[in-house]
């Protein structure tokens, strides 16, 4: 029995079963928050909401934007936040009876994307007041929330909440940087573990929250990148995690993605031991350091989510190559596959190219020779059906 609604094919896709049309899910959220502030949107689009351009362009939004706020974090009693945001700038502190912490991200792109001028571990003195923070943390459940974002997005997608990054990869991109974090674990291994044990309990208590609730899809926010975790630092901080969680979530009956945007090549070799269900955002060459054909061999039956490089969507780039690929990869990786652009539509983007590979996917028929119960899954075998 075939699936017809955006939600059904992607549960589908997870579940390992038969799908009539491939879903095509681009994020187009920085396209759009640009091009809204600069007043630059297409004359078809202004005044439209995001979904209203989604439901015209026939495609499937990624929910985890909007149902991350679902999680949401509760800090201790004893731990104040101090919240700065202008023009230029947002700087968070936290104040607790062990001390101080602040960081400071600029705002670029008309304040729609930020980077980190200041973070919040200066030192590995600071781990122990950034350590009193998290083990305050508490983390509930927004069912009223949720309740709404499944009425507002009816059938046009598959709830899904972000994970933060593992915490090695939380180490380099949120708290400390990357040549920090790399000599302290140098200088002060014994501190530095300590501390991602802290982050493991932390995420503990958000994961209890996550597994009790009626999300099935759960995404590890970790632009993989293995400049930033070399095979070793992946085979030592990151695959024992993915692991432990994967197993953990599997059992609670959710699916498992993890975003992986950078260059992995390296890291590839390991993915099938992570647990996960589905890499996300894979950036193929020429934006990244793989072809496509080098990530069917690595994936061997795991789920594709996105494929598409985001610079094929360039002014420049002809429709004639968008198309090409566009088949390409899906010819190689149907079923297994929610396409999508890896990584966003850029703000120079062309929407209508979006609109050309929906149509592309639409007209184009899943192949009903390949049978399902050679694909790959953590959480066993598939059968055809």
């Amino acid at each position: 029995m075939w699936t017809v609604t955006p939600r059904e094919r992607i549960l589908a896709v997870f579940r390992g079963e038969k799908i009539d049309k491939v879903v095509w899910q681009p994020r187009i959220d920085h396209w759009y928050d640009v091009n809204k502030a600069l007043g630059t949107l297409p004359e078809r689009y202004e005044g439209k909401g995001l979904l209203e351009i989604y439901d015209d362009l026939g495609a499937s939004p990624r929910t985890y934007r909007f149902f991350n706020d679902t999680i949401r974090c509760i800090q201790g009693g004893e731990v104040e936040v101090r919240k700065r945001d202008d023009e230029n700038s947002i700087s968070t502190t936290y104040v607790t009876p062990k001390g101080k912490l602040r960081e400071v991200r600029r705002k670029t792109v008309h304040g729609a994307s930020t980077y980190h001028t200041e973070y919040f571990i200066k030192g590995v003195e600071d781990l122990e007041i950034l350590a009193y923070v998290l083990r305050e943390q508490q983390f509930e459940f927004d069912r009223q929330l949720y309740s709404e974002l499944v009425r507002k997005f009816g059938e046009r997608a598959e709830p899904i909440v972000n994970l933060p990054w593992v915490p090695f990869q939380r180490l380099v991109i949120e708290y400390m940087g990357l040549e920090k974090t790399i000599l302290a674990l140098w200088k002060h291994p014994g501190e530095v573990e300590g501390f991602i044990r802290v982050m493991e309990g932390n995420d503990d208590e958000r994961l209890r929250v996550v597994k009790e609730s009626p999300i099935r899809i759960v995404n590890f926010a970790d632009n993989i990148h293995h400049d930033l975790c070399s095979p070793p630092l992946f085979q030592r901080y990151i695959l024992p995690y993915y692991r432990r969680r994967t197993s953990e979530l599997h059992a609670a009956e959710k699916f498992c993605t993890s975003h992986w945007d950078g260059h992995i090549r390296l890291l590839l070799p390991f993915v099938r031991e992570t647990g996960l269900d589905a890499l996300e955002c894979v950036t193929p060459k020429p934006m990244g350091d793989i072809t496509l054909e080098e990530l069917h061999e690595a994936l061997q039956g795991m789920i594709l989510v996105d494929g598409i490089p985001a610079n094929h969507f360039l002014p420049w780039v002809s429709d004639q190559e968008l198309r090409a690929f566009t088949l390409q990869l899906l010819d190689m990786f149907t079923p297994r596959l929610i396409a999508g652009i890896s990584d966003q539509l850029s703000p120079n983007g062309d929407i209508e190219k979006v609109r050309l590979v929906g149509e592309i996917i639409n007209e184009y028929t899943p192949p009903r020779t390949k049978t399902l119960q050679h694909f790959y899954s953590p959480l066993g075998a598939f059968t055809a059906t």
